[in-house]
């Protein structure tokens, strides 16, 4: 197909009237679901589960490009430590550095409010830090036989073109990428639009971002962290209480034939655009997907199923790690869950202890294992997620396949 690049070819940027309509009422309902699910749980704790939840996104976004790891593997590989088998070390790599990756840019997002994050400069940035948290030999492109001798160029866009079934052309021209990647910030810059035409525009910039395919290596990546913080961006899941690459990796069938289905812009009347009605579908995709994955976790975070998980996982941790932990701890755990932060003195009470005691019996072993964090030894306490814990309080989301059966098997280096 030959496409005339001497107009925009990003086209349609939003669906006409007539499809627009119901896409508005599933924007908002996606915005009013999760913006519930945040305030369903106190602000503190919402930024703890979090800042969890990034190693979520990382394993599922690596395990949409083929590569299998676990949870435990990538807190590993955040501490420097990696298994000793080269592929699962590979995939531990990745999503070490899509988890710091993700961190740092949704930080810079805090400072400043307004980042002009459709821009060639912001996509560039992202693209350069990600591989800056790589190891040299990811420096140049990779294939299933393993390591090319082809640059990746970190930051840089590409200059060769592109072709996914090894025939026709994908995206604009290495020539014409620069100018179309002009147009893309402009059009799809969040300040363009207004209420639930945002979100629109957020499903579909996610899709443009991936046929533009902007550099040498690591597109899919970089597309799902630039939409994560894009809907930030626009106040949709600021506190990454679900996650979008879970959704795209469990239907990844469905979310690799509609990213084909609409890739293919038609050449009519002298101008290259993207059919309406694959757009409109692609928008329904995505948003159906945000909706499964805001009702999964509304679900996992039911207090009553967390009061029952926290004494399960008190329980257990009296019978194989900390015999001196008191079983009143879970009535500790409980409260901090809902109310993000308690202050030391309000701990007798709640434990129904003297202070020396529920110092002892319960504030000191919770510290111990991490269950509880404070910024000062004498500052209110806040709910710790350390990764022994997550399986008992999200079982259904750090589940063996997450967590990893085989985990510890491996030898970690």
């Amino acid at each position: 197909m030959t496409y005339d690049w001497s107009r925009p070819a990003l086209t349609p940027i939003l669906p006409g009237k007539k499809l627009i309509g119901p896409l508005k009422d599933m924007a908002t309902e996606v915005a009013t679901a999760s913006a519930g699910l945040e305030k369903s749980i106190a602000g503190v704790t919402a930024r703890t589960l979090g800042e969890r939840l990034r190693l979520i996104n990382s394993y599922y976004s690596n395990l949409i490009e083929g590569h299998k790891t676990t949870i435990p593997e990538i807190e590993a590989a955040l501490a420097s430590q990696f298994v000793d088998k080269p592929e699962r070390r590979y995939a531990q790599e990745l999503c070490a550095a899509h988890v710091l990756t993700e961190r740092e840019f949704m930080a810079l997002l805090e400072r400043e409010p307004s980042l002009d994050i459709c821009s060639a400069d912001v996509l560039s940035r992202l693209h350069a830090t990600f591989y800056s948290h790589l190891p040299a030999d990811h420096l140049t492109t990779h294939h299933a036989g393993g390591f090319t001798d082809i640059p990746v160029m970190p930051g840089t866009l590409r200059d060769g073109e592109v072709s996914v079934d090894g025939q026709t052309q994908h995206g604009p021209s290495a020539a014409e990428l620069p100018r179309q990647m002009t147009i893309y910030r402009d059009v799809f810059t969040p300040s363009a639009f207004h209420g639930d035409e945002k979100l629109i525009a957020a499903a579909i910039s996610h899709h443009r971002l991936t046929w533009l395919h902007p550099f040498r290596d690591g597109n899919g990546r970089i597309s799902r962290l630039h939409t994560g913080l894009y809907l930030a961006r626009i106040n949709v899941n600021q506190c990454n209480l679900w996650s979008l690459s879970r959704g795209f990796s469990r239907n990844k069938d469905g979310y690799m034939l509609n990213l084909r289905a609409t890739d293919s812009p038609e050449h009519v009347n002298a101008q290259a655009f993207f059919d309406e009605a694959l757009t409109a579908d692609f928008c329904r995709f995505f948003f159906e997907i945000c909706l499964d994955q805001i009702s999964f976790m509304r679900n996992l975070l039911r207090l009553e199923e967390i009061d029952r998980r926290i004494e399960w996982l008190v329980q257990t941790t009296i019978m194989t790690r900390e015999k001196d932990l008191a079983p009143e701890a879970d009535r500790l755990l409980r409260a901090v869950f809902r109310e993000g932060m308690v202050p030391r003195g309000r701990i007798p009470e709640i434990v129904g202890m003297a202070e020396r005691t529920a110092r002892r019996r319960v504030t000191a072993p919770l510290e111990r294992l991490n269950l509880l964090t404070s910024e000062t030894p004498k500052g209110p306490v806040a709910l710790g997620m350390p990764g022994e814990a997550l399986p008992f309080l999200f079982p259904s989301l750090f589940d063996p396949s997450v967590i990893g059966q085989e985990y510890g098997e491996q030898s970690i280096v």
